[in-house]
């Protein structure tokens, strides 16, 4: 008895019109995977451009030359040596409204759970802001800084958030506010870790 080996089956050939269901299915991906971006960067904050205000935070009129500006003084502080066995570090920042409208300060974060601030204006502190996630997380809360006001950001770094951690600290604060120009402004802590 002999085997001879069957031809193999093909499906019939069928005429489609691939190239416009294609196009569609591209433009459709493309437009997703833009929101998703756009999403993400507003999300993680870090997206480089300005977002909007949240609600209850006023926003300057359509062309209007009255706006605030927020100025961080120092935006980096170098924070030296920060010795773990002598505990939580504590600096004071400067932040002021240079510009011709009420700066509304509607939330601030930090880049790691070891590091939080608070706003003091008019002698009195905002809650405690750490990095999103972890804790409690004040809401409703909101600080006005005049015109040519200063303010004190103050930020504290726990260098036994980590345990024993020896190396590089590069910690951010970011400030949301209703400066229409910088609505998210970020302030940098370096330093390095001992015992």
């Amino acid at each position: 008895m002999s085997h001879k080996k069957k031809p193999a089956r093909t499906a019939p050939r069928r005429r489609t019109h691939s190239s416009g269901r294609t196009l569609a299915l591209v433009v459709v991906a493309g437009v997703i995977l833009a929101g998703g971006v756009l999403l993400a960067g507003r999300w993680s904050g870090r997206s480089g451009t300005p977002t909007a205000a949240s609600p209850g935070t006023p926003a300057p009129a359509a062309g209007s030359t009255q706006v605030p500006a927020i100025a961080v003084t120092p935006t980096v502080y170098d924070l030296g040596q920060v010795s773990q066995a002598k505990g939580i570090v504590t600096v004071e920042l400067t932040v002021a409204n240079t510009g011709a409208a009420d700066l509304v300060i509607h939330e601030m974060e930090t880049s790691c759970g070891c590091t939080r601030a608070a706003l003091v204006v008019d002698g009195r502190a905002g809650p405690w802001f750490g990095m999103r996630g972890h804790g409690g997380w004040p809401t409703g809360w909101s600080a006005n800084v005049r015109s040519a006001q200063q303010a004190t950001l103050r930020v504290q770094y726990d260098p036994d958030a980590h345990g024993i951690y020896r190396g590089t600290i590069d910690r951010t604060v970011v400030i949301y506010s209703n400066d229409p120009r910088r609505s998210e402004t970020q302030v940098r802590l370096t330093g390095t870790q001992v015992p």
